[in-house]
């Protein structure tokens, strides 16, 4: 194997390392990510670099390809780094001619590193509107009725009840998510509708999270049905299903997403757990927030979107691999799988 003299020296591991840190400093000015605390992230920058340099002992020039090294607000990065050997030459002395360094710096120009980001999906959360002022003009309808009727005629006609579920009223386990008892309850899990929704609507669109909604709350409702006889309203069992989908979806796509997978994720666990904990005081369904958030978990793994890289750099994008006759096929089997999850609570009460 012919080496180049210029480029195999006593100081070959000081210019990996000063690769090294060239990038992470370039990471770090123009993206705001200090990627020397992410150890995974400097093994497969360390990695790339020694490649590189194996490549330069037989070629003229090497390229350091680093897909999907890490994320910030505006999706993926994918760092494309080529060098040279001259990139590593020494520095003549002063006064020596430097012929050609005119084109030495056009080189460099077209070498400079390139980071090609990844669109992410730009869609407009409709559906997590539409449920907002749905649930908003409920709880208004409720507010009226409680003042002209006396009562609440849609919690009457509404709330989960199982008494009345067992009595054939099976709407019941679908209604009590657009119900609210108190313009504090509503507020709280409007706001938590309004952060989480459009969030996950983003990436499994529009019919896909308004079947999550649905299917995450009627579960939720069926694990309240099975483990309390109390009566309870609330769309906290939906809301706790998107926080299940969107922790699935994040975990299967964690390299996608590199080391900011990790910060959500810690944050979703934080989330659900704070919250679960708080429902074990009196008067909280915490059976139908634990209901929600498996049956959010299921449809992300069954019906959510599989993201992947597609296209030629820098024309990089995310793609949905999975079709929506999958996806339709996935909602069909959990919706048979919850009914007959009822079928089975039916019985044996």
């Amino acid at each position: 194997m012919n080496q180049d003299p210029l480029f195999v020296s006593n100081d070959i591991q000081s210019d990996k390392k000063q690769l090294i840190l060239q990038i992470l400093s370039d990471f770090k000015h123009k993206y705001q990510l200090d990627l020397s605390q992410d150890p995974v992230a400097l093994e497969r920058i360390s990695e790339a670099v020694d490649q590189a340099f194996q490549h330069l002992e037989t070629s003229s020039i090497a390229e350091i390809e680093l897909p999907y090294i890490s994320a910030n607000s505006a999706g993926p990065i994918h760092l494309v780094h080529s060098l040279t050997r001259e990139d590593f030459a020494p520095i003549p002395p002063t006064g020596q001619p430097q012929e050609g360094l005119a084109d030495q710096q056009q080189d460099e120009d077209v070498v400079a590193p390139q980071r090609m980001r990844i669109e992410l999906p730009d869609r407009k959360p409709i559906v997590t509107y539409l449920l907002l002022v749905i649930t908003i003009l409920i709880y208004g309808v409720q507010i009226l009725t409680d003042i002209s009727l006396g009562y609440d005629l849609p919690a009457a006609l509404g709330v989960k009840s199982n008494q009345l579920i067992m009595a054939g009223q099976y709407w019941r386990l679908i209604t009590p998510m657009f119900l609210h008892g108190s313009i504090l309850h509503l507020g709280f899990n409007m706001y938590a509708l309004y952060i989480l929704g459009r969030r996950v609507e983003r990436f499994f669109g529009s019919y896909r999270f308004l079947g999550l909604y649905l299917l995450a709350g009627i579960t939720g409702n069926i694990f309240s049905f099975f483990f309390t006889a109390d009566p309870s309203l609330g769309s906290s069992t939906a809301i706790f299903g998107l926080l299940g989908a969107e922790g699935i979806f994040i975990y299967e796509h964690r390299k996608l997403f590199g080391d900011q997978s990790r910060t959500a994720l810690r944050q979703i666990i934080q989330v659900a757990g704070i919250n679960l904990l708080i429902g074990l005081s009196p008067g909280i369904d915490n059976w139908g927030h634990v209901g929600g958030l498996i049956g959010g978990a299921i449809f992300a793994g069954l019906s959510g979107p599989i993201f992947q890289i597609a296209g030629i750099p820098p024309a990089l994008r995310l793609e949905n691999f999975r079709s929506d006759r999958s996806a339709g096929l996935g909602y069909l089997a959990q919706l048979i799988l919850t009914a007959g999850l009822l079928y089975l609570v039916m019985v044996t009460r």
